[in-house]
Parts: C-alpha cells; structure tokens; sequence
C-alpha cells in the first residue's frame, strides 16, 4: 500500500460547518449544541495503515485521534496520547507500524463517549466530566446519523467556561434591571402615598369642618364639592391602579360593540369642557375628513383613553388651547376623504396641546408605567404615571397604539388609532354634530322618581343610610335587612303578603349568608324578580360571578347616584315573569321544584336495593342533618379553615350521593377538592353554586317526603 496516498488532515475540514476558529466562543449561547463547536472530521477505516495515521497525528498538533469506523458502524478511537504510547512500549512501531490500525485498536480494547451532535453543550460537559479519572480527557466521539466527527474534551471544557460566564453576565445583568423596577416602583409608591394622602386630607378636613356649627351654608355647600371633587380623584386612582392590575395579568375584558365614535368623542369633550375654561383654554373636537356615525370596538376602553390623553393635555397646557381631531384611514393608511366601505378601517385620534412639550428624554420613557416625564413634573404636576401606560396597553389590547411626538416650549401631540370593523349601513358626517343623546333624568329633579317597594340588603350602617335615604328620596318604599338570610326571608315573605318587592339590591358581602348564596337561593325558590348586586368587588370575573348566581346586573361602589337610578329604572321597567307562586292549604308558599334534575329517585332508590322504607329514612335523614352542615360549611369558608372545610364538603357530597343528588354531588366534589389542594378562594368562589344546587336538593327530597309520607 502506498502510503502517499493519503492525506487524513485536510486543513479546511478540520472544524465543524462554517464555524471560524476565532469567532466560535463569541457564537455560543446556552442553547448551543454539540454540533455547533469545533471538533474534527477524522474517521478512518480499520484497514488504514497505523503509519499514516502516526504521519497526519504528528503533522497536525490540534488533532485529538481518530475514529475508526465501517461504514456506518462505529469501531472505536484512538486519541493521541493511545496511539504514542502503544509506539512507545518495547517493538511497538516494529508490532504496529506497517498494519492495519484495528490491531491497535484491538491492543486498546477501549469504548469512547459517544454524544448525539444535538446535545446541548452544557449537558456534553458534564457527561463528560463524569467519566472515571482515568478517562476523562479522552476526546469524544460526536454522532450525527451516520457520520462521524472528534472533539477535544478540552474544547467542550473551554465552551462550557464560557457558558458559565455568559450566565454570570445575564445574572448581573438581571439584577441590574430588577433594581431599576424597584426604584421605579418606589418612586411609584412615594408618588401614589402624597397622590392618596392629597385628597385625604382635604376630605377629613372639610368633613370636619362640616361639623363646625358656626359654618355658613355657602361654606358648607363649599366644603361639599371639595369633598367631592377629592372623592372623585380618589376613585378614579383607584381605578387606574386596578386596571393595570388586569391588563399586567392579562385578565381585561374588550368588548366588541356597535356605537358612534363622534358622539362618544363629543361626550369626552364635554366632561372636560369645565375643566379647560378654568385654566382659561380652548378645547375642541374637529373632523379630519367624514366620521362614520356607528364603528364596532370598545367605546368604554376608547373613552377611558380619551379621557386620560385629553386630561393630560389640559394639565400641561398654561395657555393656548387642546385639540381632538378625529380620522378614519383606510387599509392602506390613507385618510378617508369619503365614505368608505372597506372592511377594515382604523379610527385616529390626535390631542394636540399648546402646552410645555417635552424633550427627547422624556418621550423615551413616558409609556413606562409607574413613571413620568420626570420626577419634577409629578412635584408640579402631580398624579402617578399610570395613565399613558394604560392608555398605550388599552390602544394595543384595540388593535392599535398609542405615539407621541413633541417639542420642548411649544407642545405635544399624542396620536391613537385603533382597529375597526366597517359598518355597512353607518352614515358618514364631515363635522361633529351638535345633536347628542338625550340626557337622563337629573338627580333631584321631578322626572327623577321611583315607585314601589324596593329591598336593600346590606350590612353596613353608613351604606344603609346612604343608599337607603337616596331612595326614598326618590319616592321608593325601601325596606333594610342586614344580611342574606333576612333578604331571603323578606323577598319571600313579600310574595305571601301579596306585596312583592319589584327589585332587590344585594350586597354580595354580608355575614350569615352572603348575596351569592342569597341570590341562588332565591333563585332556586322561584323569585324572578330583578336582583342588582351591589359589591366593592371590580376585578375580571366578578360580574360574571354575581350573573352566575342570579342577578340581573352589577353595581359597583362607591355608588354612582345616577347610574343606580338608571339600573334600577331600567330593570323595573322591564317585563318579567310572574312570581307568585302556588299557595298550599295552610297558607304556606310552595317553592316549585325540578325533581328531575336535583333528586334522581330512580338511582336513590337503587342504592338501598329497591327499599322504599330505607329510602325515606334516608330522605328524611338528610333534611334533619343538611341545613345545619351547609351552614358550618358556610363558617369554616369564612374562617378559612382547609381541613375542617375539606371534612365537611366531603360528608355533604356523601349525604347528597346518598338521596341521588348527582348536581348536588358533583358540585360539592369540586369544592372538596380545591380545599384539598388549599385553594380556599376557588372553593368560595364555588360556594354559591354549591349551596343552590343543595338548597334545590334539599326542596326536590322535601317534595318526594310529602308525597310519599
């Protein structure tokens, strides 16, 4: 065999794919993989003479061995250090030399570490640094498929150094953006405390004053619109603090519903009119081409950022004037300069100000929330910051965004557009229309009134006093319980009277039974009625919670007189079911029931093997135990005890399993098992439906005990 044949090191092929010697380290990541660090592409036959292999190992310094493989079937390896230390040893070269490599590979007898090419380079290195002592500076074989490549364990050691580094450099890197979040969310805090310490104040105070019996009535009507107008501010930072709660939890609602872009822009002009003649500036709204009068979007989360971006204007404007021009462009970004029946259309909004601007520093970080253009503009200015975040994140939630450009001294322009669905049929006006929406009846005027019997169910004294004189103010017969037992009792009891209440108002939190467990109750007897919650609670979820458990709407408070009216008016007005139901003979009321769906008799029965006589006692077993269990279920939610609350929900699954309560069963098996697992606020969240799905139980085993007693 003619040795000059071969050439086993081609200094092009000596490294993997593309990858430069010199450019290798700054590549790597922690997602890269064998395949992607140098190693060599040396596989030899085991018929290649061992002399070849000695002439290219000593020619090419960086070459940690070869491989020897047939075809697709790896042999093994001989490293260097193998190969010159079986010459080494008395007639090695004379044993060796002029043969076939396998005789040395066979004098070896060793198994290589063979890694796949698409293992990560960390877990190679410590697969690698695992081998016994004696081994663990043998190259390592690299597979992929059927090829064959070598790496020097000392490369693998190199790049998982400096994998080791870059994790240091994200670590600090890491922790220096942590840090800036909380300074920024300190800022935030020291900004939010002077923000709720401001207009607590000025209400303690005033309030105090008002107390004052030397006050004169113009002092006093004075002291009130303070309070107000702190009270105001008050609630609308609250708002804005929850609704970037939700948005960062990714639990916002968007509606998609049919309104007038011009009339709720012409609403948002108006809100705000009084604020900008007070600082004695102009505030307009002008059409920028026709406006359709219906487009399909958000109109809430598009006022709220309307409001917040005009507000802005209006704060930082000394003199001169603000602006809201308004657009439809069309799918290609033009401006429509008629109507337009493409599908998709997008609605711009320009407030432009007169006002001090900003300079390029500022506009870097200004959607940041938590943060302002400076920290001297919250000392001049005030508020939290929160409001351009929310208004960009609500624009983005809409299909759009929210940009800003301005000049320092001069002024800024803010500019949202947002996605819209065309409306085939809208009507296109090329200015805003000075025609509005009829205006509700004032509060305190003679169109203001309410009539008939209204049942207020809340447990708070200053509440009951305040939603409670309101409404009798307004002509309604109010009757007050303080808690949903009483209200069950009361709603009921007006039906026997023949007196019915036509709505009842429920707080959702009250002792001894709360408005969830109320209103599935009531439900659950046969009150049809209006039922309109009243709860502190605002979050997602919460008025999807009191529809689930029956009631007709949802109001939140601090109440807003003018929209409970509203509710209240809307829904006495509307048509509903008649609730009277049937009287038995000695003047009770009996509560229809679906025996169908709560009591499966035919499975009850089953269960006792066909006993009628068990069955009853059973039956009547289980209404003598069952209100008493649902009430110290009903405690230990309260008092958030997991063991006592899991012990409990599991007797009352049995009981219910027992009388083929199968609803009942399977509701209370999932309250079971989330204070098994400790959820306490998902088995609350549960209580409702659960208590219903008993309470029709406890009726349907009711109504089968006086059939058959």
């Amino acid at each position: 065999m003619n040795e000059s044949q071969y050439n086993l090191i081609d200094d092009d092929m000596n490294l993997t794919g593309d990858i430069s010697a010199r450019e290798w380290l700054k590549s790597l990541t922690a997602e890269t993989t064998l395949g992607g660090i140098p190693s060599f592409e040396v596989t030899v036959s085991p018929e290649m003479l061992t002399s070849v292999v000695d002439r290219e190992l000593g020619s090419a310094p960086d070459v940690p061995g070869v491989v020897i493989a047939s075809g697709s079937e790896l042999l093994g390896m001989i490293s260097r250090p193998m190969l010159f230390a079986q010459l080494s040893r008395p007639f090695g070269q004379d044993l060796y030399l002029k043969r076939p490599i396998r005789l040395l590979l066979e004098a070896e007898r060793n198994d290589p570490l063979v890694l796949p090419s698409d293992m990560l380079v960390s877990e190679a290195a410590h697969t690698a640094l695992h081998r016994p002592a004696d081994r663990v500076y043998e190259p390592v074989v690299v597979r992929d498929v059927s090829e064959f490549r070598l790496l020097d364990v000392h490369t693998l050691l190199i790049a998982q150094s400096q994998l080791l580094v870059l994790a240091n450099e994200t670590i600090r890197s890491q922790a220096d953006v942590a840090e800036a979040a909380n300074r920024a969310k300190s800022l935030f805090l020291a900004n939010m405390s002077h923000e709720i310490r401001t207009p607590l104040t000025a209400i303690l105070g005033f309030a105090e004053n008002l107390l004052d019996p030397d006050y004169t009535s113009d002092e006093r009507t004075a002291a009130t619109e303070t309070i107000l107008r702190n009270g105001h501010h008050l609630l609308q930072l609250i708002n804005d603090i929850l609704d970037l709660s939700k948005i960062e939890a990714e639990r916002l609602e968007i509606e998609r519903l049919k309104f007038s872009p011009g009339e709720l822009a012409a609403d948002v002009i108006s809100a705000l009119q009084v604020r900008a003649a007070s600082k004695q500036i102009g505030l307009s709204l002008i059409y920028d081409g026709p406006i359709p009068d219906l487009i399909e979007s958000d109109p809430t989360r598009l006022r709220q950022i309307l409001m917040n971006l005009i507000s802005n204007g209006i704060k930082f404007t000394e003199r001169g004037h603000v602006s809201l021009r308004m657009s439809m462009l069309d799918e290609n970004g033009n401006v429509c300069r008629a109507a337009n029946q493409d599908r998709q259309l997008w609605l711009q909004c320009d407030v432009v100000d007169t006002g001090i601007g900003m300079s390029d520093e500022q506009l870097a970080r200004l959607f940041s929330p938590f943060m302002q253009a400076d920290e001297s503009m919250a000392r001049r200015f005030g508020g939290t910051g929160l409001g351009l975040s929310i208004s960009r994140r609500l624009a983005r939630m809409l299909g759009g965004d929210v940009v800003a450009t301005s000049q320092k001294g001069v002024g800024s322009t803010f500019r949202v557009h947002i996605g819209t669905d065309s409306i085939v049929d809208a009507k296109w006006h090329d200015r805003p229309s000075s025609i509005g929406k009829l205006a509700s009846p004032v509060i305190g005027s003679a169109d203001a009134r309410l009539s008939g019997r209204i049942l207020l169910a809340e447990d708070g004294p200053d509440n009951q006093l305040l939603i409670g004189s309101f409404l009798r103010k307004l002509g309604a017969d109010v009757t007050i319980v303080d808690n949903g037992r009483k209200a069950v009792d009361a709603a009921l009891a007006s039906i026997s009277d023949g007196h019915p209440f036509q709505i009842v108002l429920m707080d959702m939190q009250m002792p001894i039974l709360d408005g969830y467990a109320a209103t599935a109750e009531l439900r659950a007897r046969g009150w049809t009625r209006p039922i309109l919650a009243l709860t502190a609670n605002v979050m997602q979820g919460d008025r999807q919670k009191c529809t689930d458990a029956g009631c007709n709407d949802f109001a939140t408070k601090p109440i807003n007189r003018t929209e409970l009216f509203e509710q209240i008016q809307a829904l006495i007005s509307a048509p509903i079911e008649d609730s009277t139901t049937p009287q038995l003979a000695s003047g009770v009321v009996e509560t229809p029931v679906i025996t169908g769906d709560a009591f499966d008799r035919a499975a009850a029965l089953e269960r006792v093997g066909g006993d009628e006589d068990l069955l009853q006692q059973i039956a009547e077993m289980f209404i003598q135990i069952c209100p008493d269990w649902i009430e110290s279920l009903q405690t230990h939610l309260n008092e958030r005890d997991q063991t006592a609350t899991r012990r409990m929900a599991h007797s009352l699954k049995s009981s219910a399993d027992n009388v083929g309560g199968h609803l009942a069963c399977a509701s209370m098996s999932r309250l079971e098992k989330a204070a098994a697992e400790g959820d306490l606020d998902e088995a609350m969240s549960m209580w409702p439906e659960c208590r219903g799905q008993y309470v029709r139980l406890m009726d349907a085993v009711s109504l089968f005990l006086r059939k058959n007693g």
